[in-house]
């Protein structure tokens, strides 16, 4: 009996401590708030269903903060225009790729996919660092961020013009550089939505 209390006395503390430990461990899921914030944000965008849908999985890391939700759409937004840009470079060319025309139309829009890269990461590096101290920083480097974007987003629909509307180039070719060049073209367009709710959060 002395044994068997001694466990239990030796026992009972660590189990209680155990039990305040895992109590106080953070959710590792987004409450409704974190979701309700990323749902009232996007209804400010263009592209409510894509904003959401791809935001709301960081809901736990953004926080209901507006600076960490422009930085996420933000990289959300790079990622894709990466992706984007691999993807259109590596289409096959040759007898049963594309032809030349569209092989030059396919480069030309890489690299405004590649400008849309650099613009994008420079806004990201840019928000990253900003300091809201300093109220005329802010407004520089917001004004800045907006700028780079918005060249972004005109990158992505300035892409699709090179395959032209005189049927030179397959539509199947067409369709193919569209829908990842819409995806991205539709992300931007909500990241600069958002960045521009969170510049207006600190508006005098």
């Amino acid at each position: 009996m002395k044994t068997l209390s001694h466990i239990q006395i030796i026992f009972l503390p660590i189990a209680l401590l155990l039990f305040i430990a895992s109590s106080s461990t953070p959710s590792t899921y987004p409450n409704q708030t974190n979701l309700d914030y990323i749902k009232t944000s996007c209804n400010l965008t263009h592209y409510k269903t894509l904003c959401y849908t791809s935001l709301s999985p960081y809901a736990l890391t953004i926080d209901s903060n507006p600076q960490r939700l422009a930085v996420t759409a933000l990289n959300l937004t790079l990622s894709s225009a990466k992706s984007a840009a691999k993807f259109i470079k590596n289409i096959p060319q040759g007898r049963s790729g594309l032809t030349r025309f569209e092989a030059g139309a396919v480069a030309d829009c890489v690299e405004e996919i590649g400008d849309s890269v650099s613009e994008l990461q420079d806004s990201v590096r840019e928000l990253d660092s900003i300091n809201y101290e300093d109220s005329s920083k802010f407004e520089m480097v917001m004004s800045d961020v907006k700028t780079w974007v918005s060249a972004a987003l005109t990158d992505d629909d300035t892409c699709m013009d090179g395959f032209g509307q005189d049927g030179r180039a397959k539509a199947v070719v067409k369709d193919l550089v569209r829908r990842h060049v819409v995806k991205v073209g539709r992300m931007t367009s909500n990241a600069l939505a958002i960045i521009n709710m969170y510049a207006s959060t600190h508006e005098k």
